[in-house]
């Protein structure tokens, strides 16, 4: 009786169905995987499938299973029939298994799925759209097929399995349109909150230094009144909506809003939604080349801010960058302040000089309308001491008394992992000693982690060299986002990288054939170089068996999931 249940027409149905349920179950699993890097390039199709394709991110394990399956089956078929019902039933089973051995993105990875209601409706969509694949590839396979019906099906299972991420991408695009009416939605309101609170609202962009900038401006301008500002790098059109309806109360006097720059036209799209009084731009450069493919397209994207700004309103821009002053002279305003550290090139309404830095921060003098003004703060190195004076200029420009603003320089602090400095332990660099002994010691840990960009790479190396005791020790992945100009860019960095370390480690692979290259062409010995293949993997090193009494540690940028690691699907 089981020999003719399992060779009829009937047995073998229930057997795709089966490894259709299991298919299925496999997708729920290792597509909540594919979110996760595909919310990490903010939902955008072509980057996250050009991503796919430069990693290799293809699935390795569900194709390989389901193959084994579809071959198992045929042989069956082709000797005997009884077997080709167990392989469904084993089919299912063992991807339901592998489907509860991935990963659960929402707790593992630098950067974690956040299960947002947006990412809820595009994941639930592209279930659906998969579960409707399956299934008609399902029926398909039965009614087509004469004899090879479970071959044929696993087969074209994997096909479905390699186009997961597709899906998401697919689902993403339908509900585009019903996202933009949600997403005005949710922007209106926020704009009536900024009809009634009334801030005076002042826009922050730039390449790089713009987060800062924008926390440094926002404690500065709270001494005097309250003051509404993002946390963390929240730059975006829907981050800047959330925090004003969430956050922004009557009461508020100013709004320090910082504006991401993702394609042409989005910096005027979040204009629309805050409307500037005043602007600061920090830096105009290479940075996401890849995003906008040229430097005069970046210029182009950060040029709205200062289009937005009213006549009457002010404008702030870092003389030290000529495509900053070019914004400048394109955009006057009733008040127009250039600010930079470099008098050579041009005009400067704010001047910082006399700069002098130690471990507990750094010395200056700012020249300003005639008068010269003495300061310090516990921030580091030349971009951030950009970002004060620029912040500075805003805030006498808003009209505040300048004694005033110097004193609160001296307390302004940045979001971390801005080349913070940490006097601290070498264990601190690892979580667990994991039964190891963990060397001993005072190590300065210049923390400058969040993001890098080549003039920030080269000021904090130039920090990293003013420290005298101790070994100096460079923890680098590299630079990402730089186009073409990605592979002489990290080289350069490492020729001076060469020339100030005692010790490189090379965190990933995404640009460690540039960084060799360049630390090599510097003169570094190879035996002063180590390569690791992850952040964790590098500081375990230097807490176990390097660090000791008085080194001094810049961790140089630290890349996400998206570059440090190739993902094993």
């Amino acid at each position: 009786m089981f020999e003719e249940f399992s060779a009829s027409p009937e047995s073998i149905g229930v057997g795709i169905a089966l490894a259709a349920l299991g298919n299925i179950g496999f997708f729920e699993k290792r597509g909540m995987r594919y979110l996760q890097y595909f919310q990490q390039q903010e939902y955008e199709g072509k980057r996250f499938i050009d991503w796919i394709l430069e990693k290799h991110a293809y699935d390795k394990k569900g194709t390989s299973l389901t193959l084994f399956c579809a071959g198992l089956s045929a042989v069956f078929l082709a000797v005997d029939t009884r077997g080709t019902f167990l392989t469904g039933v084993f089919a299912c089973l063992a991807l339901l298994r592998l489907a509860r051995q991935e990963e659960d993105p929402t707790g593992t990875g630098k950067i974690t799925l956040k299960m947002t209601e947006r990412a809820r409706r595009i994941f639930r969509l592209a279930m659906w759209i998969y579960v409707a694949a399956v299934t008609l590839t399902a029926v398909a396979s039965y009614c087509l097929a004469q004899v090879y019906k479970l071959p044929v099906f696993l087969a074209a299972s994997v096909l479905l399995i390699q186009c997961q991420p597709l899906f998401l991408v697919l689902a993403k695009l339908i509900l585009s349109g019903k996202e933009k009416e949600l997403q005005e939605n949710f922007a209106n309101d926020a704009r009536a909150i900024i009809r009634t609170v009334k801030p005076r609202i002042v826009g922050i962009t730039g390449s790089y230094g713009k987060t800062s900038t924008k926390v440094i401006l926002a404690d500065i301008l709270s001494t005097v009144g309250p003051t509404f500002s993002t946390p963390r790098s929240i730059n975006s059109y829907m981050g800047m909506t959330r925090e004003i309806r969430e956050r922004m109360r009557p009461g508020h006097r100013f709004a320090v809003v910082e504006m991401g720059a993702y394609y042409i036209g989005s910096i005027r799209r979040m204009c629309t939604l805050t409307p500037p009084d005043a602007a600061i731009i920090t830096a105009i450069g290479g940075m996401h080349l890849e995003r906008f493919g040229s430097a005069e397209n970046v210029f182009k994207a950060k040029s709205e801010l200062a289009q937005a700004v009213p006549a009457d309103g002010i404008l702030v821009v870092n003389g030290d960058n000529e495509f900053c002053r070019r914004v400048a002279q394109d955009n006057p305003k009733r008040i127009t302040r250039i600010y930079g550290l470099d008098a050579g090139t041009g005009h400067l309404d704010a001047y910082m000089h006399d700069i002098e830095a130690s471990a507990d921060g750094t010395s200056f003098i700012i020249d300003y309308e005639g008068r010269s003004y003495k300061g310090f703060t516990k921030l580091l190195g030349k971009p951030m001491l950009g970002n004060i004076l620029a912040s500075f200029t805003m805030a006498v420009s808003l009209g505040l008394n300048p004694d005033l603003v110097i004193a609160a320089i001296r307390h302004v602090k940045t979001e971390s992992n801005r080349l913070e400095p940490v006097k601290t332990t070498p264990a601190s660099f690892i979580a667990h000693a994991n039964g190891k002994a963990i060397r001993q010691g005072r190590v300065l840990r210049l923390n400058d982690a969040y993001n890098s960009n080549p003039v920030g790479f080269a000021a904090a190396l130039e920090v990293l060299s003013q420290q005298r005791s101790g070994r100096r020790v460079l923890v680098t992945p590299g630079m990402v986002e730089l186009g073409d100009r990605q592979f002489e860019e990290n080289k350069k960095a490492a020729q001076l990288a060469a020339a100030v370390c005692d010790m490189v480690a090379i965190v990933g692979s995404t640009n460690r054939q540039a960084l060799l290259d360049g630390l090599c062409q510097g003169g570094m010995p190879e035996e002063k170089i180590k390569k690791f293949d992850k952040m964790s993997e590098a500081f375990s090193f230097l807490g176990h068996d390097y660090c000791q009494d008085g080194d001094t540690v810049l961790i140089e940028n630290d890349l996400p999931d998206l570059y440090e690691t190739v993902p094993v699907f």
